[in-house]
C-alpha cells in the first residue's frame, strides 16, 4: 500500500482509511490473497507480505548478463563472474535465490519451484566436463572400439573416461565390456580377451577343455561354461574332429 501511494502521490494514511470506507471488498479480497500466499516463494508471484517474489530491477539489470550465459555455455559460475566483472560469491548467492532452476538443470536434478531441491543427487561432473568427453563419446557409439583405445585418441585418461561413461552412459558403458562374436552374440570383453587362443584351438584340434585349461592356466569348469553358452556350433565343431579321429569325447 505504501508503494501505490508513493507512486500516486497521496498518503498512506488517506489511502489506507479511503479503502476502508469505501472499498471494503477490495480489502478483504487483498487480505486473503495475502493469507493464501504466506510461506510462497515462488518468483514473480506474491508472498504474505503483500510484495512480489523478484529480485529488485537494478539486482537482476546487475546479473543479467552472467545469468544469460550461465543458462547458454558449459562456463562454470567464477569463470563467468570473473568474464562479467560481478562479485562470484554475490552471483553465486544470485543464482541461489533467484536461478535455481538453472542451477538443477546444469546438475541433471529435479526442480519444482517452491518445493526443497534433492542435493543428495546432485551429478559429479559439470557442463565443462561433459563437453570435454562429447566427441570421444561420439566416437565410440560409432566406432565400436574399446574405451582405452578412444581414450588414447582423444587424449583422456582411461580410468577417469571409463567412471563418467559408467555415471553418465551407464548403457554404453555396459556395452563397451562386451563384443560381438561372428554369430552376432554378445559376450564378455574380458572373457573373450582371455579365452580366444584357447577358444580358437578348441575349434580346430582334438585338444579337450581341460588340457586348454590346464595350458593356459584357468579353470575348465568356466571356459566349458562359456563355450557351451555362447559358442555352441564349436561344441559340435569339435565333436566332428573327435569323431573323424576316433576319439572318445570325454
Amino acid at each position: 500500500m505504501q508503494e501505490a501511494a508513493d507512486s500516486c502521490g497521496v498518503s498512506y494514511t488517506g489511502l489506507e482509511q479511503h479503502l476502508l470506507y469505501y472499498h471494503k471488498e477490495l480489502v478483504k479480497r487483498r487480505i486473503k490473497i495475502r493469507e493464501k500466499a504466506l510461506r510462497n516463494q515462488r518468483k514473480g508471484e506474491i508472498t504474505g507480505r503483500g510484495t512480489v517474489h523478484a529480485p529488485s530491477r537494478e539486482t537482476a539489470d546487475k546479473y543479467a548478463e552472467a545469468v544469460r550465459l550461465y543458462s547458454t555455455t558449459p562456463m562454470s559460475a567464477a569463470q563467468i563472474a570473473k568474464k562479467t566483472g560481478v562479485s562470484r560469491k554475490g552471483f553465486y548467492e544470485h543464482l541461489q535465490r533467484w536461478h535455481l532452476d538453472l542451477i538443477c538443470r546444469r546438475k541433471n536434478i529435479p526442480y519444482e519451484e517452491g518445493q526443497p531441491v534433492d542435493w543428495s543427487k546432485v551429478r559429479k561432473y559439470n557442463p565443462a566436463t561433459k563437453a570435454k568427453y562429447a566427441e570421444a563419446i561420439r566416437r565410440l557409439k560409432e566406432s565400436g572400439l574399446p574405451t582405452a583405445r578412444v581414450a588414447a585418441e582423444f587424449g583422456l585418461q582411461p580410468e577417469g573416461f571409463r567412471s563418467y561413461l559408467k555415471e553418465h552412459e551407464p548403457e554404453l558403458y555396459a556395452r563397451q565390456g562386451m563384443v560381438r562374436t561372428d554369430t552376432g552374440g554378445m559376450v564378455s570383453r574380458r572373457s573373450m580377451e582371455k579365452y580366444s587362443e584357447a577358444i580358437r584351438l578348441y575349434a580346430t584340434t582334438t585338444e579337450s577343455v581341460k588340457s586348454l585349461a590346464r595350458r593356459f592356466g584357468f579353470n575348465d569348469c568356466p571356459f566349458r561354461q562359456f563355450i557351451k553358452r555362447n559358442f555352441p556350433e564349436l561344441v559340435e565343431r569339435h565333436k566332428e574332429l573327435l569323431r573323424k579321429e576316433g576319439i572318445k569325447d570325454m
